[in-house]
């Protein structure tokens, strides 16, 4: 059973459409504030990243919306690992309403490891070692 992670997000207005909905397309900025911390909260930043010669561009991504948040909601983000492989990595996000059991949204966003130069390379081991605990393969 992979660790769980937690980031808390809270809805601004300018999260939200004329419906007064997080408009869809904001929860996959949402979901990239929470891997950013998760990566934060485990030793590495993105910064940390690059200067060690790598970088993590998206390859591809997939939401699901099962209901939707509206302004001033406090969101909960649980970012995991769900593959990671020697030079891509897929963080899954599911998206809570504080104190409900049931995802508003889950995203999957897979990541390449690459060079500056944009060639595939392998993930660093200390980044590696960091989230083994947070993998749910």
């Amino acid at each position: 059973m992979p660790q769980i992670h937690l980031c808390p997000y809270r809805v601004s207005y300018g999260d939200t459409d004329r419906m007064g909905r997080v408009y869809y397309a904001n929860y996959l900025e949402i979901c990239e504030r929470a891997r950013t911390e998760f990566l934060r909260d485990v030793g590495h930043t993105y910064k940390s990243i690059e200067e060690a010669g790598c970088m993590f561009p998206v390859r591809s991504c997939q939401v699901r919306y099962y209901g939707y948040a509206v302004y001033d909601d406090m969101l909960e983000c649980r970012p995991h690992i769900s593959r990671m492989r020697h030079a891509t990595l897929v963080f899954s996000t599911d998206i809570f309403r504080a104190g409900d059991e049931k995802p508003l949204v889950s995203a999957q966003v897979e990541l390449a490891c690459v060079t500056m130069n944009g060639k595939p390379c392998v993930i660093p081991g200390t980044l590696r070692d960091a989230l083994a605990p947070y993998r749910g393969e």
